[in-house]
């Protein structure tokens, strides 16, 4: 591993970056990209699930890390108005739509600047679809539908729900393409008592657990695999934590690659 860093370091070697999924706590991945970038390990291929498939988009598409920082702050990622009962799921996503349309306007992943994967779970073949041509924001709504939640995605005769059902680390679209792949992982579960398994923490804990076996066996599959410790502490929705996530997240991987 040490001999392949170095080797990294010296030459302009492909890198192949996976972003999980964990709601706003995908904010951690823009603070593990700055960490990355600094230490000279900029991406040139992208594989995303849920949130991390949008920050994979706008990183992309060719936004820097402080441009999407500031649109993150700047919009509503859950406004009120979008919190509506309907059919097949709580949330309105059209205001996603609009956002994906904004900042990245040719809507195509022919039109990134990176190639880009994006993992979605077909709900009714019990299988990951990794998306990678045709339109963008289809792609991204799909990976990032919450089941009962977000409404599903229809495209022909498959339903897309939230990618990381099924794969929350998409690895293997990028296996074979990259020299030095890196997995970043922003929703590992934490410790727990007996005494705080509450039937709602129970079941959060039950969906984490099930979640995380897909990140388990694909972080092996990585040369370097960042897993911040303690990222429950911080919510998957509301904005109040946004900075101290990024912060969080920019300050572990630093450390993690100032070891190697």
């Amino acid at each position: 591993m040490a001999f392949i860093w170095k080797k990294l370091r010296r030459h302009p070697h492909k890198v192949g970056l996976v972003l999980s999924g964990g709601g706003l706590r995908g904010i951690g991945h823009l603070g593990a990209l700055k960490a990355l970038e600094e230490h000279g390990l900029k991406p040139s291929v992208i594989s995303g699930c849920s949130a991390g498939a949008i920050i994979g988009a706008f990183y992309a598409a060719g936004h820097t890390v402080g441009e999407m920082l500031q649109i993150v702050q700047k919009n509503d990622l859950f406004p009120a108005t979008s919190f509506r009962l309907r059919t097949s799921g709580f949330v309105d996503t059209r205001f996603l739509s609009r956002l994906f349309q904004q900042y990245v306007p040719a809507n195509t992943f022919e039109s990134l600047v990176l190639p880009l994967y994006v993992a979605a779970t077909d709900l009714l073949s019990g299988k990951t679809a990794y998306f990678h041509t045709g339109p963008l924001d289809e792609a991204l709504l799909a990976s990032s539908s919450i089941p009962l939640m977000f409404p599903a995605v229809r495209h022909g005769d498959a339903v897309y729900y939230d990618g990381g059902v099924l794969d929350n680390l998409p690895v293997q679209p990028l296996l074979g393409q990259c020299d030095f792949l890196v997995g970043v992982h922003v929703n590992a579960p934490d410790t727990i008592t007996p005494e705080q398994l509450t039937p709602m923490k129970t079941l959060d804990r039950i969906i984490h657990l099930a979640i995380g076996q897909s990140v388990a066996r694909n972080a092996k599959k990585c040369d370097l695999f960042i897993e911040p410790p303690d990222m429950l502490q911080f919510g998957m929705f509301g904005k109040k934590d946004l900075m101290r996530i990024y912060e969080y997240v920019y300050a572990y991987t630093s450390e993690q690659l100032a070891k190697r």
